[in-house]
């Protein structure tokens, strides 16, 4: 397994070159979404890599629309001599690199890519041309294995950076500055929920739209021997908001394990998290989310409250085949778990004619009973 990352200048080449990174990843300004480097300076770089024994992996990661795509396409052409590989995330750039050039393709597979089928559907999509594909952070680790295996290309993951939560093209905080903003520059600002106590939430904003970041970044550096035996190609790390200097110490982990990991949590920035690596708990809270006081379906079950009327009526949705009796006497619980008891004074259909008794499946009206809430559900009281 090999590790891969960012350059944004000659220092950070010259590091990868000293800590054994045989490539780098150069993010040009208009093409890739966090990517600073103007063409001069790319130039620059490259041409640098390439004597430093680099591959140059030129990154498009931007999506587009129609009218950015075809100036984009253009605007590549003279970069193309410069690179070795091209790595794409557009659907549409993967496919004019397909068919309007020679370079070796990497996908950037990490957004709704989550099964293999549709993995393995654009590798074959890519006829051979494709050398990487990278894979979500959202997949467990089983999941990883499993694609390492059978996909026949290698593959690549995250190891240490930033997890994105948010994008929108639209530009949410250049009106909030009162300075003239252009579309060459970049905001940064920290956001927090008004809605929760959730706060710190990395959010920037440069000529390809506006990113919010998790507080917390991704890593999985103390995994890298395990990834390793799973067969992963390639461990990307991103120190682009970052000290780069710390490269050396991941290096250090992911070669002789996480024995110095805790010592590298604490010179890093961030607060670190696994995400979905050691079990995919996207569904933890679903039982969380049903109240309890409101699954019991036992023989004495009569319904649900669907609307409560003030000094009018309590509409009753009645599921129980027995049906509602106006003779019956009436056990109601609430949400909240408070118990209310009531006999029937008035029994209504849909009509409202009075009645003495509503089947199963239809909705009675009784009399309003204080205190009680759509949702509450009743009982026969026996």
């Amino acid at each position: 397994m090999k590790l891969t990352t960012f350059a944004q200048n000659l220092h950070d080449l010259n590091l990868l070159k000293d800590q054994g990174i045989d490539e780098v990843i150069l993010g040009h300004c208009d093409f890739s979404r966090f990517g600073k480097l103007k063409t001069e300076q790319y130039f620059e770089l490259a041409k640098r890599a390439k004597e430093l024994g680099l591959k140059v992996i030129f990154e498009w990661d931007i999506l587009m629309t129609e009218a950015v795509f075809s100036k984009a396409s253009q605007d590549i052409i003279p970069f193309l001599d410069s690179l070795d590989s091209l790595r794409i995330q557009d659907p549409g750039a993967l496919e004019w690199g397909l068919r309007s050039t020679s370079k070796p393709l990497q996908f950037i597979a990490e957004n709704g890519n989550h099964n293999i089928e549709a993995l393995q559907g654009w590798i074959e999509h890519g006829q051979g041309r494709l050398e990487r594909i990278v894979l979500s952070i959202e997949l467990p680790k089983n999941k990883i294995e499993e694609y390492c295996n059978i996909l026949d290309i290698p593959c690549e993951i995250l190891g240490l950076g930033r997890i994105l939560l948010f994008y929108t093209p639209r530009s949410l905080l250049g009106s909030l500055i009162d300075e003239k903003f252009t579309s060459n520059e970049e905001i940064s600002a920290i956001g927090e929920s008004e809605e929760s106590p959730h706060k710190g939430f990395p959010i920037i904003e440069n000529r390809h739209g506006t990113f919010m970041f998790h507080i917390k970044d991704f890593c999985l550096i103390d995994f890298a021997k395990e990834l390793e035996a799973f067969g992963l190609g390639y461990l990307r790390v991103d120190f682009r908001w970052s000290e780069i200097s710390l490269l050396k110490n991941v290096i250090q982990i992911v070669k002789n394990g996480s024995g110095s990991f805790d010592s590298f949590k604490e010179l890093y920035p961030q607060e670190l998290m696994r995400g979905f690596y050691l079990v995919n708990k996207t569904d933890v809270l679903f039982p969380k989310l049903k109240n309890h006081r409101l699954q019991n379906r036992d023989a004495d079950y009569i319904g649900e409250v669907i609307e409560a009327e003030k000094s009018s009526h309590l509409a009753i949705l009645v599921k129980n085949p027995q049906g509602l009796k106006k003779t019956d006497k009436l056990r109601i619980v609430h949400p909240k778990g408070n118990i209310f008891e009531a006999e029937i004074f008035s029994l209504r259909n849909l009509g409202l004619d009075e009645v003495e008794f509503i089947p199963s499946e239809s909705v009675g009206l009784i009399q309003f009973v204080g205190g009680v809430w759509v949702k509450s559900h009743v009982f026969y009281q026996n």
